[in-house]
């Protein structure tokens, strides 16, 4: 007897229906998803690498963190010591301070959210985070009028750009509280110290630049000696310790050491480093021995903080121009001129008007007149104001065309404002710029500025 099949409930099919294999499921629904799944991943991908939407990102990003950091700047535990710190500094003696205050300056609790700087006077102070289009901190004012002789009044405002100043605490403080050199030096200095056992960046120069301000010249030697045997390998530690024990009258032991340890670790750009140490002494000979063996080496970044690897190939040709030696000069530059990198291209002018220098001091007019055609079609032109560089090449191509070999025997008669000896000691702990900082360096009291050509102030 036949049996009717049933299907997985017990029940008959219907008449006319297939008892067969089931029909296999539609595929459409599939190819939706990975179609909208695709171009939801490529509409990402384009949000997410568009310039555009990285810059839109970073501000969005941004402004939490600062919301967050004005948050905390109204606390009562991060903006008291800070009042009580700046309104110390504003009563002590202006002349320990630095223009500028790092965050080193600053209590860690206000160090902690950033890294502000901050000003003080002797009636006012403040405090400032944030950068471009938007600063925000601190603003401390003495109120004359709720002071007396013996006691100060001191309000601390929370300031933001373009909002109105929100009044944190006023405090009164005796008069006669100050700090002195000794007192900043502990200070100060412990939070350099903790900033070296954290490993950051700038710890040990700012032990250095902060016993400098204060003249504390074996204070720094022994600085400078922790942070060799702690960092062996910087060349940054070994010239700031050659220098500051040339200024202890230990010059040529001094010298003899940094030429060592150069030797030991050699580089371009440590003989650079080495040459620009006995250029500023005053050994000039020695100097340009230096640049003789930076020649023998490939023009390679060093792994270390330091210049631009064509900057000190630049203050190579120009320390081999001033003791005289054209051929080594002319060495320098030809190294420099194949490379094709960005960074090569932004000093190809200055290296085509050495050469064009150094042509005309050889007696090749033709020459030099042709380097500076090729000089001023690497200039850059600046479109936002008066062309300095080609104001400085003018005057050179001017003095090579009247053959005025004295003029051009003194490259500080045609190097232009902006060609500087490099120098690790250019910006204050803050990491400013400016010849009104008065940033402290280990060097000659002879050695005036890093401006090649001192016509221009800095």
């Amino acid at each position: 007897m036949n049996e009717i099949p049933q299907n997985s409930d017990g029940v008959s099919p219907q008449s006319g229906v297939s008892v067969g294999s089931p029909e296999p499921p539609k595929k459409g629904g599939k190819w939706k998803f990975w179609i909208l799944s695709g171009l939801g991943l490529a509409f990402l991908a384009v949000l997410i690498f568009n310039p555009f939407s990285q810059i839109l990102i970073s501000v969005l990003v941004g402004s939490h963190q600062i919301k967050i950091t004005e948050g905390k700047l109204q606390k009562p535990e991060i903006y008291q010591p800070v009042a009580q710190r700046l309104a110390t500094y504003c009563q002590s003696d202006q002349n320990l301070f630095p223009k500028i205050l790092s965050h080193a300056w600053l209590p860690g609790e206000i160090s902690s959210l950033g890294e502000p700087w901050c000003e003080v006077a002797t009636n006012y102070a403040s405090v400032e985070f944030g950068g471009g289009f938007y600063h925000f901190g601190y603003r401390l004012e003495l109120n004359k009028a709720a002071s007396d002789p013996a006691t100060n009044a001191w309000n601390l405002f929370l300031a933001r750009e373009e909002q109105p100043d929100v009044l944190l605490m006023t405090m009164r403080l005796t008069s006669t509280q100050q700090v002195t050199a000794g007192d900043l030096a502990k200070l100060v200095g412990a939070s350099y110290e903790q900033m070296i056992k954290v490993g950051e960046p700038g710890g040990y120069v700012g032990k250095v630049m902060l016993q400098l301000r204060f003249g504390q010249t074996r204070q720094v030697a022994a600085i400078c000696e922790d942070w060799m045997k702690a960092r062996p390998d910087s060349w940054l530690a070994q010239l700031t310790y050659a220098h500051i024990r040339c200024r202890m009258g230990q010059t040529e032991p001094a010298a003899a050491q940094f030429s060592e340890w150069v030797d030991a670790h050699q580089s371009f750009g440590n003989y650079i480093y080495l040459a620009l140490f006995n250029y500023r002494e005053g050994r000039t000979n020695q100097a340009a021995q230096a640049v003789r063996m930076a020649l023998t080496h490939p023009l390679v970044e060093s792994p270390q903080e330091g210049a631009n690897i064509f900057y000190l190939a630049d203050n190579g040709a120009m320390i081999a121009y001033a003791s005289g030696d054209f051929d080594l000069c002319l060495s320098i530059c030809d190294k420099m001129l194949p490379d094709n990198s960005y960074e090569a291209k932004v000093f190809r002018r200055n290296a085509l008007r050495i050469k064009a220098a150094v042509m005309l001091m050889k007696g090749d007019q033709p020459a030099a007149i042709d380097l500076m055609k090729q000089a001023e079609n690497a200039n850059e032109h600046d479109s936002f104001g008066p062309d300095e560089k080609a104001k400085a090449d003018n005057r050179l191509l001017e003095a090579i065309q009247q053959k005025n070999i004295e003029y051009i025997r003194d490259f500080r008669n045609w190097a232009d404002e902006m060609e500087k000896w490099y120098s690790p000691f250019e910006t204050d702990e803050s990491g400013w710029h400016g010849g009104d900082l008065n940033i402290p360096t280990p060097f000659p009291a002879s050695w005036r500025s890093d401006l090649m050509n001192t016509n221009f102030q800095e």
